[in-house]
């Protein structure tokens, strides 16, 4: 029979264990299955993609900040880049490989749906919109920083909300993905490999920042 003194040892152990490990361990566990969800590749996120890309790619083409702005909104990106930055983060395979396949999924389908956009309608030449997309340069660095910061920080304090940091995703990550498409159907290889060269400079610095609000937020 056993010592009831060492029962009531280890049970006090346990419990002291889950109060120190298990209660601190909730939020986490919360945040990932959180963005386990935002990361899966679904049918609502191709939508948002698809959507996204071509009120920017009109909006390129028009030359309209207000019709650019309104992509900015929806950014579908968002969500598996927190995935991805948190995945990275903990060595957590299974989100890593569902963010990646979301976020190159994402990636080839803005790419089609705006060259699909350019190969339809007439460009006769592009303009400031689009060319400005095509030049990056350190301010293009820093508002990618900038964004993935107030991401990363919106995550972990809800209470903020998602409008805020998936607008300033959406500025670093949309239209320059659209312009890829859209100079990519013109044959202006120049233009898209400055276009995409912006778009995967931004994605990276979108990801620092969030590496960092996550791991300070452990």
């Amino acid at each position: 029979m056993q010592d009831p003194k060492k029962v009531s040892h280890t049970a006090s152990q346990t419990w002291q264990l889950f109060k120190d490990v298990g209660l601190k361990a909730i939020p986490i566990i919360q945040l990932r299955e959180s963005l386990l969800k935002d990361s899966k590749l679904t049918q609502n996120y191709l939508v948002l993609i698809v959507s996204s890309c071509l009120i920017a790619s009109f909006g390129l083409l028009l030359n309209s900040a207000a019709v650019i702005i309104g992509a900015m909104i929806i950014a579908p990106l968002m969500m598996p880049l927190r995935g991805f930055s948190f995945a990275t983060l903990e060595g957590d395979l299974k989100l890593l490989w569902r963010s990646s396949i979301s976020i190159f999924s994402g990636t080839m389908l803005g790419i089609a749906c705006s060259w699909i956009v350019g190969t339809i309608i007439s460009i006769p030449e592009f303009k400031e919109q689009v060319l400005s997309r095509t030049q990056p340069n350190l301010i293009d660095l820093l508002i990618a920083l900038v964004a993935g910061g107030v991401s990363g920080y919106a995550k972990i304090r809800p209470e903020i909300g998602d409008a805020v940091p998936g607008t300033a995703i959406a500025v670093a990550l949309m239209p320059p993905l659209c312009v890829v498409g859209l100079t990519l159907s013109q044959a202006e290889w120049g233009y898209t490999q400055g276009a995409f060269l912006l778009y995967i400079t931004n994605l990276i610095g979108i990801i620092i920042p969030l590496l960092l609000q996550l791991l300070f937020a452990r």
